[in-house]
């Protein structure tokens, strides 16, 4: 395990740089391949541009280049920027990292490591004056263990960078949409995906100016005509035969443009589509069903948000599919969640929700959460999974030990199986609009034969181009 220190000054008249490389030098005592990193000027353009979240990627693309085994980073003092502290949390945040604060003071480091003990599964440490470790202090630590963190920086990071390293065409149906043009410009000219933009191209580039932005010329634009839509006409009667296609329904079904594109997915034409900037889930999903349908052994389809708090990233389902989700149904939720989450790397820990903890609540709701909980208990015995769990005893450490002090799932879960789609949806939302500095990647659905996913018509363009990432990344597991 890598250990990454991020040292950060507790009030200003501590010199930072001397006292870090001091701190660097005693680390490199213990651990000979140890490096130090002074990321400052690689990010002060972005911070001022108020490009934190491209900033924090940056950090953790220099952090993953590091290859000593030990890694001390440099913050920043307090004489470079009046926004310093709010900056090392942002730092601290990124990157999974224990923080050394050196403090002129005790009552003054004590005060700055507090702000960063609220930082989830840090490690606050306090050198007073900026003297180094003693010897039997930096080994304790070097020899400490915990579960790697992904934060939201690094998830992001991670998704881009993997969504490039097999650049997939992802078909965009509301291809004039202001958010969506932006997005696919700034996927396009990333590398993240090539995107296909149903609509006229004149219409495209007018938006774009419109943003002050220029369409790249070779980005693809498809005029969604009837010339094009009849390539499609036989094989959407040949699916939908038996519910009374025929070839007049056909053309007439194929002017909407979102089923026009998952014609041309069926057809491998394209690997992705994403929609939902300004079309309905139903509108998108019910093409899907209806023409891709569903994986091999898979029974429903369902949703999930990769909800994104600074520090981490959890896995919120089912927050767009499935209305009222039975035992059954919510058991197949939380096992193709938990999938989910191992498929991008995230720790897996299944905790399924309910307005009571344990044997605290009781009627019919609670009942079907007990019995989803057994089935994938039964189903699938290498899920770690417990349930009926309130959210805060799910997540927070400290209720989980007055709430459920038995389980093992309780305080540490990351993937969240909400009962109902009302409370799933509601939720989501609350976090996202409420909460500071998260995002939410999605939904993001499971279950289909080939990728399809829905955006919010709230969606943000990050939003956006996430999900393409998250598209492309899905269409790369999928076997031609």
């Amino acid at each position: 395990m890598k250990h990454i220190f991020l040292m950060v000054p507790a009030s200003a008249g501590v010199d930072l740089a001397k006292s870090a490389k001091s701190f660097y030098e005693s680390v490199k005592k213990e651990v000979a391949n140890a490096e130090f990193l002074v990321p400052e000027e690689k990010i002060e353009n972005l911070l001022k541009a108020s490009e934190s979240s491209a900033a924090m990627e940056i950090l953790v693309d220099l952090v993953q280049a590091s290859k000593g085994d030990a890694l001390v980073i440099q913050g920043v003092a307090p004489e470079k920027t009046v926004r310093s502290e709010k900056i090392n949390e942002m730092m601290a945040a990124a990157v999974d990292t224990d923080v050394v604060v050196i403090a002129a003071s005790k009552e003054a480091g004590d005060l700055v490591a507090e702000d960063f003990s609220e930082l989830k599964g840090r490690v606050v440490l306090v050198c007073a004056k900026g003297d180094a470790f003693s010897s039997k202090e930096l080994k304790s630590i070097l020899a400490s263990t915990r579960e790697s963190r992904i934060s939201q920086a690094a998830f992001r990071r991670n998704l881009i960078a993997q969504a490039s390293k097999d650049i997939r065409r992802i078909v965009l149906p509301e291809g004039a949409e202001p958010r969506t043009v932006k997005a696919a410009i700034q996927a396009f000219e990333r590398r993240i995906a090539i995107p296909v933009m149903l609509a006229k191209r004149s219409d495209v580039e007018a938006e774009a100016a419109r943003q002050g932005l220029k369409v790249p010329p070779e980005m693809e634009i498809i005029e969604p005509t009837a010339e094009l839509a009849e390539k499609y006409v036989p094989l959407l009667v040949e699916l939908r035969k038996e519910k009374g296609m025929t070839p007049e329904k056909a053309r007439e079904t194929l002017k909407d443009p979102v089923f026009l594109g998952t014609m041309m997915l069926k057809k491998g034409e394209v690997a992705g589509l994403v929609s939902g900037a300004v079309h309905s889930t139903a509108d998108t999903v019910r093409p899907a069903l209806q023409v891709i349908k569903t994986a091999k052994g898979v029974s429903k389809i369902s949703s999930v948000f990769f909800v994104c708090l600074p520090t981490q990233v959890l896995v919120f389902g089912d927050c767009a599919i499935n209305l009222n989700p039975t035992a059954e149904d919510l058991a197949g939720i939380a096992m193709q969640s938990y999938d989910t989450a191992k498929a991008f790397s995230l720790p897996a820990r299944v905790a399924m929700l309910s307005y009571g903890t344990g044997k605290s609540g009781k009627g019919d709701d609670v009942d079907l959460v007990i019995a989803a909980t057994e089935m994938v208990r039964k189903t699938r015995p290498d899920i770690p999974v417990d349930g009926p769990l309130q959210y805060d005893a799910a997540t927070v450490p400290s209720v989980a030990k007055l709430k459920a002090p038995e389980s093992k799932i309780a305080g540490e879960a990351t993937v969240l199986i909400f009962p109902d789609l009302s409370a799933g949806n509601i939720c989501y939302k609350a976090v996202q609009r409420s909460a500071a500095g998260v995002i939410c990647v999605g939904p993001m659905l499971q279950g289909l034969a080939k990728p399809v996913n829905d955006l919010s018509r709230g969606a943000l363009v990050e939003d956006i181009i996430y999900t393409i990432a998250l598209t492309s990344i899905q269409a790369q597991s999928i076997k031609d």
